[in-house]
């Protein structure tokens, strides 16, 4: 999203409470609504404004159809040593999937490595707000998921498998936590989908149309079908991640997951799963953390490329505009704000304050 794109501005706190009672009026308890709306939030203050607020509005109409249950039943279906099968109750992602990355690290403190597969849940956001939480607790974490078909496999015209993303977090002292978050795709179907909604245009190399051929129209690229990242590697990394997301746990899977946005007659079923690995089965945490900074320092201090400042490392971005965006607010696009406009007088909702975005700090 570009920065002209980008009109008006709110505090995170705000946007968190909006998003909150969306999902209270839709028929979840408070703690529940708090989790999804945290969840979208932290997105857009990481700068994956794609899995932002948003959201909100199909969340909310999910929630509204009934294809998404308000208060779902979760229970741990299935243990066994250091494994777990988790049914969400086809409840809100975000909800279902803190309560399986929670089975995950209990699984973890007792046997070492926990990993907890995930059933009849919905669309979870951001894969690293689970990892995350995992690496704040000492821990090193992986979370995956499988998602609606919006992927061309590799050789084919169309689509058979998600996005399908995976995160993995790793505690690292002074540098806070390596966060890798990334999906199959060369990008995500949410940004073709805020392009399409503005008219604009995307880069070749994103997408393919309905007929399988290249494009560069947003509209056309949403109709169609995202591109794997690097050609067959992309589409085999989707494929693991699809097979231990919903086939090992009994979700749906590729081709039986229904549209997030235009079938809500069916449950979406979708599969998760998450680990956790205890660092102390292994070494000290301390010695871990003194291993992790001296690694980080060493490719940091690497001869940098011609024109390049700083050797970043994955997820140091994306924490760099959290603390800007808490500190200045979150830019929202000015038709997403329509939108949110719209849900809240749909919900009598009071919709947040917002301001120019050119009045930021700084500028």
């Amino acid at each position: 999203m570009s920065t002209s794109a980008r009109s008006l501005l709110a505090s995170s706190q705000a946007l968190k409470e909006f998003a909150g009672n969306c999902f209270i009026a839709s028929g979840c308890v408070a703690e529940h609504a708090a989790t999804v709306a945290d969840n979208l939030v932290l997105a857009d203050l990481r700068g994956i404004d794609s899995h932002g607020v948003t959201r909100v509005p199909i969340y909310v109409e999910r929630l509204l159809r009934g294809a998404v249950a308000p208060r779902p039943e979760l229970r741990i279906e299935r243990q066994e040593g250091g494994c777990a099968v988790v049914d969400g109750g086809n409840g809100p992602g975000a909800v279902v999937s803190c309560f399986a990355n929670s089975v995950a690290i209990d699984l973890a403190r007792s046997n070492g490595i926990g990993f907890a597969a995930t059933r009849r849940s919905n669309h979870n956001g951001i894969a690293s707000y689970y990892t995350v939480q995992t690496a704040r607790r000492g821990m090193i974490g992986m979370s995956a998921t499988n998602a609606a078909r919006s992927l061309v496999v590799w050789g084919a015209r169309e689509s058979a498998l998600g996005a399908n993303p995976m995160s993995y977090a790793v505690p690292a002292g002074k540098y806070d936590a390596i966060v890798l978050d990334m999906s199959s795709t060369v990008v995500a179907r949410g940004k073709i989908v805020e392009r399409a909604k503005r008219g604009e245009t995307i880069p070749e190399g994103w997408a393919i149309d309905r007929h399988g051929r290249p494009t560069t129209d947003a509209r056309e690229g949403e109709a169609g079908f995202v591109l794997p990242f690097a050609g067959p590697k992309g589409s085999g990394f989707a494929m693991i991640v699809d097979i231990l997301g919903g086939v090992l746990s009994g979700a749906n899977y590729g081709r039986l997951i229904p549209n997030l946005y235009h079938d809500f007659e069916n449950a979406q079923n979708i599969g998760h799963c998450f680990m956790a690995i205890d660092i102390t089965r292994f070494m000290p945490l301390d010695a871990f953390i003194a291993r992790m900074e001296d690694m980080i320092a060493a490719l940091k201090s690497a001869t940098r490329a011609e024109g390049v400042g700083e050797i970043l490392m994955p997820g140091e971005p994306e924490r760099r505009t959290e603390l800007l965006r808490r500190a200045e607010g979150i830019p929202l696009p000015a038709n997403v704000v329509e939108d949110l406009r719209e849900t809240a007088e749909r919900l009598r909702v009071p919709l947040p304050e917002f301001v120019p975005a050119r009045f930021r700090k700084g500028e």
